[in-house]
């Protein structure tokens, strides 16, 4: 039978974003996808979803860096994360989860939508900031169940709480696992089946078959994606005795033990799945209850909230916004003494004018924006922890220096130009790094940050403000 790669989707795949062992970089990658004709494709980096944005941005761009056209059609971005579940994401030790790194078992969860996306998010921050244990970031079945609306799941690799029961002979368990996952997705759960040489994949793809009949659930099949090309599984191996601080020379070291982790192509998907082609047509149907959700030149901000002594104030929309900088803004000037200088008076008005001027022309809330890094400057103060003085044209803000964002220079005195900093082209918008946080602790800012400002957060576009194996 003749099939196309228009009829697989390839759905369990690693780039870069891959701790250690993914050697797929983004760009390549799509490139590679596009140009083989697959009308869909989905990125599952093992236990973050970094890369998702850097992929939604490749699979649909229409040109290269040097501004030519590219001549393959876009392709479908597929959103998800292979994350690691554990029966407890508090257990530390091992006392608590005697089988170590082993009991961090792989899952495999896809945004179906814009909610689905956002609980993704949720599931892997809660990894690193409730799960981190064993060598990954973990979550558990109370916390998936809590974030489950909008996910599609399937059982992964042969690491996963299902398809490793099943090796070992422990069927009966390996369904009570299934049903579980399948009361939590419903009709979004899948069973996954994968086959690159090794034995034990082979083995247990019958009872995967019994176990979707039984609990119909559909099966598709997936090729655990690390690398490109079947050429490259040698540098494959060098990446992960690297990442695994082993020589390669080293006959016990860690390493995958067939070149099969590659973007294959439908064909070679049906010489391994052909007797069951329903797998295939599978990936195919999943991808089509994916929603293109994602909508770029669109701000996207949570409301700002900050605690006062009656309780949380929240800023509803931009006006509230622009009120409370403007607040913070002439408190800062007085603070500076600034507030007697009519050059600083004037320049002050000049720009908060301009964050009007941004948001009435092009619905940019500057308002919201220099409130949250307001915040989280002011949260790294408070902790100690070093933030730059602003960097740039950054410097040239009396707003920001009334702020308290940045620090340095009189912008007047030395006649800086403000209008060098603010730009309405969102491709130039300043981003975390203009304001040089501390290395170390910049992890622990960002999830502050969303801690604080990003329960029930909102896209307000009406307001517009708008493997098989212990993988490394």
């Amino acid at each position: 039978m003749k099939i196309s790669n228009a009829d697989f989707v390839h759905l369990h795949t690693h780039s870069e974003y891959s701790r250690f062992d993914g050697l797929n970089k983004i760009g390549d990658f799509v490139l590679q996808a596009r140009k083989m004709g697959f009308k869909a494709l989905a990125l599952t980096d093992h236990g973050n979803v970094g890369g998702l944005i850097k992929f939604y941005t490749e699979c649909k761009k229409k040109k290269d860096k040097k501004d030519k056209e590219i001549p393959y059609d876009p392709i479908k971005p597929i959103l998800g994360c292979e994350v690691y579940l554990s029966k407890n994401r508090h257990a530390r030790g091992k006392e608590q989860q005697p089988d170590g790194r082993k009991g961090n078992r792989h899952l495999l969860l896809l945004a179906k939508n814009k909610i689905g996306y956002e609980n993704l998010c949720a599931l892997v921050q809660c990894g690193y900031t409730e799960g981190q244990a064993f060598g990954d970031p973990r979550i558990d079945l109370e916390i998936l169940a809590q974030h489950s609306s909008g996910l599609i799941c399937s059982s992964a690799c042969l690491s996963s709480v299902i398809n490793n029961n099943l090796l070992v002979g422990r069927y009966d368990q390996a369904a009570k696992a299934a049903k579980v996952l399948k009361d939590i997705f419903g009709e979004d759960f899948y069973l996954e089946a994968m086959y690159h040489g090794i034995d034990a994949e082979g083995y247990i793809i019958s009872d995967i078959i019994k176990l979707g009949r039984q609990l119909d659930v559909p099966i598709i099949c997936s090729n655990d994606a690390h690398y490109c090309f079947k050429e490259q599984a040698e540098s494959h191996e060098v990446l992960v005795a690297m990442s695994t601080s082993k020589c390669i020379k080293d006959p016990k070291r860690y390493k995958f033990p067939y070149g099969e982790f590659y973007l294959k192509s439908a064909e070679e998907m049906w010489k391994i799945f052909g007797t069951q082609p329903q797998f295939l047509y599978n990936t195919v149907a999943l991808s089509e209850k994916v929603e293109d959700f994602i909508k770029p030149g669109i701000m996207r901000l949570p409301q700002f909230r900050m605690p006062t002594g009656s309780g949380i104030k929240q800023c509803h929309n931009q006006q509230e916004a622009y009120a409370k900088l403007k607040q913070l803004a002439l408190e800062g000037m007085k603070r500076l003494g600034w507030d007697q200088s009519p050059a600083h008076v004037k320049q002050l008005n000049i720009e908060l004018e301009d964050v009007q001027i941004a948001w009435t022309a092009n619905k940019m809330d500057f308002a919201t924006y220099f409130l949250i890094v307001w915040q989280y400057i002011n949260f790294a103060k408070e902790k100690g922890i070093l933030t730059g003085c602003g960097r740039g044209s950054g410097y040239a803000s009396v707003l920001l220096r009334a702020l308290g964002i940045t620090y340095g220079p009189d912008p007047i005195k030395y006649g800086l130009l403000w209008e060098r900093f603010l730009s309405f082209d969102q491709a130039h918008f300043i981003n975390d790094s203009d304001w040089g946080i501390g290395d170390a602790e910049t992890a622990a800012v960002s999830i502050d940050e969303v801690v604080a400002l990003g329960d029930d957060e909102e896209d307000k576009e009406e307001n517009s403000n708008a493997e098989e194996e212990d993988n490394y």
